[in-house]
């Protein structure tokens, strides 16, 4: 049964498959578990057990927490005016070191 939960789930374990260039099939056969059971997993249809979640995440070099990140904050335009304000006060290292922070974060938690 779908859910939320299983649906983000399911949208970042496709996500990193195919970061990591896998197909469904490769994935499967390396976690190991059924190409469908993996497609119900990343269409959110069936929640991924913990024990099979660990698994894929081994298989895909990644953290198990970023299964569970979200990207769900919508700024609103105080917010970005906050952050402006915060950027401006900023010198050049302190401006390289967000840049890498945001970039890192954008690139694991891709906006959908």
């Amino acid at each position: 049964m779908k859910t939320d939960t299983s649906i983000q789930i399911g949208k970042r374990i496709k996500h990193f498959r195919e970061l990591a260039g896998m197909t469904q099939l490769q994935l499967a056969e390396k976690v190991p578990c059924e190409p469908s059971t993996l497609a119900h997993y990343e269409t959110g249809k069936n929640l991924v057990s913990m024990t099979k979640l660990i698994r894929i995440a081994e298989v895909l070099n990644v953290e198990l927490y970023q299964f569970f990140v979200t990207s769900s904050l919508n700024p609103n335009p105080d917010t970005i005016e906050e952050l402006n304000t915060l950027l401006a006060k900023a010198n050049k290292v302190q401006l390289n070191l967000i840049y890498g922070i945001i970039k890192s974060i954008l690139e694991l938690t891709p906006i959908e």
